[in-house]
């Protein structure tokens, strides 16, 4: 170490170190003289600078400028001389009318080169604006600030004494802003730094542009708002401008632009009456960071939409920067493996190629009306269910409306993601969906559908939780502008087997807007049938399992089935064989008409007990049961059949096979049915008109107690008796019997009064003595009718006994008044 000392020490006594010094020493001598020179020089030649420079300024602007002061910063640029002009400011000649300077300079620093002073030509080598602002302004009625510089005369005129050049321009602190009420147009830039070096050609210049930038407004109409606000743009230009094409060129890759990299290709062209911009913008970016670059309008729309992965997008923006409104606007996104966020819930697995445009057809404006969304290759999965959409557009932004076409293929268990699994669960079988749809977007939601095509669904086991039922069906809907077309369906459980074909007619326009007045012909057919089983599932509960609240993101189950309640349902039954509790029939034919939870039966046609029975009825639900109003038209069917598959209806004192003969009557009846379609006991209340043709009795308990009170010598077991009809008023237990006659082969007896299913039975009985053995062969009713009452006539009570049977006993009911 004490060596290394020592040979520097000698070294800085050498003859070399001398002249070294003396080298630096004279060259801060001479760079001193020449410091001091060009202040002598700038303070003796200041006013020829001043000149020349106010000399340039007028030269080439149609207004006023006002330099506050001039000076000069030592040793700024050297070996260039820097000339600082101090509060400049630049107006127009029409400042008077719109108050706006077109420049306001704190500070302007001009770089002139010294050797092209000498030469008497003015070459700046650079130009710094600090703390300025650029105002450019254009009123409602077209007056304008912009026009200050004077157009070059197109006569030759002698050159100046000197030419100027500009190298390098800095921006620092400098507010840029132009605004267009006329237009609706407002660009307003804070930058904080931009550099820029700028290198002459024979055809114009170019250079690489350094800037940093925070944009409060980019908006091409203010009445919609601005692109980019409040965001910062940092980043370099390749910016070139061209005197053969008068248009500015630029070119940048990874343009900083808030959170996000943009390479951009743009030029501006120069023309005076329409300067044509050109902006294509290329990026890989987030979707909410994309649509917050956009102006809020736009942002409105996209913001209810989201992908969670970063997508391609290119934009690009073509207009007259000088005309009304948007330029064309064209953005192209690229979406792969991302996820499709809406307010109908995610969609997994999702690519495909959007398209926006301004300018669907060309000739009608960059507006929203003429705006358009087109996707091509939709494919994703959406409640666990693929979707394909080879293309579809929503076009009209103003009133938006979506079509296109839907695709799909998948198990139909995964439905139960939709309609929830607390309501119906799928299990097995494929569905398959070819549909066209055309979808209105009302505040940017989905409303009222119309679809065209079919729904295909194949062996699907479904469980309706609701009723615990199960079962396999096909399903066919086939939707076209008419009706909805319901085909193939196949429902089987046990014994029961249905087919349904069906049709609701203008399906597509009165689901959503007046769905009560929808109506749903169903056309039913059946091998077999178990109606009681049948009226379960058609059976509404008032209460009972609610089905669980979906998820936000899910289908409102509760809005769905709200809907289908107010559509009304006409359901055609086409029975071979029906079976109702113990009754069984055939060719049965029913008209069922559902509407507001009602159930009408129209023309109920059944062939049952060897004749045929016709009803209208009438449904209504209250609490756990039906109300049914009904009208049954019975025409003669077999009386021990009927009275067997209706149970007797409750009688005890005798049993179906006790009487025969054909029935055929009419009844109008209000009674109960509960969910299960059983009658509910004591329900019944109504009138029955009656006849009987071909009647007998035998071993008719009744009546043998009778004969053995009154005919011990007649054979009661087996009575035939002709016509016989009457009235019943029934109001729960208490059958109200109108007066009737039996005219029989062993006795005629006239009945009258109250017959109970419990207690409180009391009949009246009028049986004439005489043997109307030989009277009942003769053939004209009024001589048989006149013989009925000679001789004597006993009047009997028929009231409650033990164990449901009845006792007979001497009275008479009392005379009607």
């Amino acid at each position: 170490m004490n060596r290394l000392i020592q040979r520097v020490n000698g070294f800085l006594k050498t003859k070399i170190f001398k002249l070294i010094k003396i080298f630096f020493i004279s060259l801060l001598a001479l760079l001193l003289a020449l410091f001091i020179g060009l202040r002598i020089y700038f303070e003796k030649n200041k006013a020829d600078i001043m000149t020349d420079i106010n000399q340039k300024i007028n030269e080439n602007i149609s207004g006023h400028a006002n330099i506050g002061n001039v000076g000069y910063k030592f040793l700024i640029g050297f070996p260039n001389f820097t000339v600082v002009l101090n509060k400049v400011e630049l107006q127009d000649s029409l400042y008077a009318i719109h108050k706006r300077s077109v420049l306001k300079a704190g500070e302007i620093e001009v770089r002139l080169n010294v050797l092209s002073l000498l030469h008497k030509k003015v070459k700046i080598e650079k130009i710094v604006l600090i703390d300025t602002k650029i105002d450019l302004f254009k009123d409602k009625n077209g007056v304008s600030n912009s026009n200050i510089l004077k157009p070059k005369p197109k006569t030759n005129k002698p050159k100046s004494k000197t030419d100027t050049e500009i190298n390098e321009i800095d921006f620092k602190n400098v507010v840029f802003i132009s605004q267009n009420l006329q237009r609706n147009k407002l660009f307003h830039f804070e930058v904080a730094s931009l550099k820029s070096k700028i290198n002459y050609t024979d055809d114009g210049w170019g250079t690489n542009l350094f800037l940093d930038v925070f944009a409060k407004s980019m908006a091409f109409s203010t009445l919609k708002g601005s692109f980019i606000k409040d965001k910062r743009i940092k980043g370099k230009l390749a910016v070139q401008f061209s005197k053969a094409k008068n248009k500015i060129e630029v070119l940048t890759e990874g343009l900083g632009i808030g959170e996000d990299d943009f390479d951009i290709k743009a030029s501006f062209g120069l023309e005076k009456e329409h300067p044509i911009m050109n902006i294509n913008i290329t990026t890989k970016i987030l979707w909410l960071n994309a649509a917050r670059l956009l102006d809020p309008h736009l942002f409105k729309i996209l913001n209810h939409f989201n992908l969670t992965k970063p997508l391609e997008a290119n934009c690009s923006i073509i207009g007259d920067m000088n005309a009304a409104g948007d330029p064309e606007i064209i953005v192209v996104g690229k979406i792969k493996d991302n996820v499709l966020v809406s307010g109908e819930g995610e969609t997994t697995d999702c690519s495909f190629v959007g398209k926006y445009t301004n300018n669907f057809k060309n000739g009608l404006g960059n507006v929203d009306a003429n705006s358009a969304v087109i996707i091509k290759d939709f494919k994703g999965i959406h409640e666990g269910i693929p979707i394909e959409i080879p293309e579809a557009a929503i076009i009209n932004l103003e009133k938006p409306i979506a079509t296109g076409t839907l695709h799909s293929k998948f198990e139909v268990e995964k439905l139960g993601n939709v309609f929830g699994e607390d309501f119906i669960k799928f299990n097995g079988g494929t569905a398959n969906v070819d549909l066209k749809f055309n979808v209105d977007i009302v505040s940017l939601r989905i409303s009222k559908p119309r679809f065209t095509g079919k729904v295909n669904i194949e062996k699907a086991n479904m469980l309706f939780k609701a009723k615990n039922l199960t079962f396999q069906t096909n399903v066919l809907l086939d939707f076209t502008e008419e009706a909805l077309f319901i085909r193939n369906i196949k429902y089987q459980s046990n014994k029961n087997i249905v087919f349904v074909d069906g049709k609701i007619d203008n399906f597509l326009n009165l689901y959503y807007d007046q769905p009560e007045k929808m109506v749903a012909v169903v056309n039913i057919k059946s091998p077999y049938m178990d109606v009681k089983k049948f009226m379960g599932v058609l059976a509404y509960k008032e209460k009972g399992a609610e089905v669980k609240k979906a998820p936000a993101k899910k289908v409102d189950t509760k809005k769905r089935m709200a809907l289908v309640k107010k559509c009304q349902v006409v359901l055609n039954l086409n029975l071979d064989k029906m079976v109702y509790s113990n009754l069984t029939a055939k060719n049965a034919k029913i008209n069922i008409v559902l509407s507001n939870r009602r159930a009408f039966i129209k023309q109920g046609v059944i062939e049952t007990c060897g004749g045929k029975i016709t009803f209208n009825s009438q449904m209504i639900p209250e609490g756990e049961s039906f109300n049914v109003k009904t009208n049954v038209n019975i025409s003669t069917v077999d009386i021990p059949q009927f009275l067997t598959s209706f149970k007797n209806f409750g009688i005890t004192s005798f049993q179906p096979k006790n009487i025969k003969g054909n029935l055929s009557a009419k009844a109008d009846l209000n009674i109960k049915m509960n969910q299960n379609g059983d009658l509910v006991d004591e329900s019944a209340k109504g009138n029955l008109f009656y006849e009987i043709k071909n009647g007998s009795l035998t071993d008719f308990k009744p009546i043998m107690k009778v004969g053995k009170f009154a005919f011990p010598n007649r054979d009661v077991k087996n009575i035939v008796f002709n016509d016989l009809s009457g009235q019943l008023n029934i109001s729960g237990s208490i059958v109200n019997v109108d007066y009737f006659k039996v005219s029989s082969n062993v006795l005629n007896f006239d009945v009258e009064g109250i017959y109970s299913f419990k207690k409180g039975t009391k009949l009246g009985l009028v049986i004439p003595l005489r043997n109307p053995e030989d009277d009942f062969k003769i053939k004209d009713k009024n001589e048989r009718e006149a013989k009925r009452y000679k001789g004597i006539v006993v009047r009997l009570l028929v009231v409650d006994g033990k164990n449901g049977e009845m006792k007979i006993k001497l009275g008479s009911l009392k005379d009607k008044k």
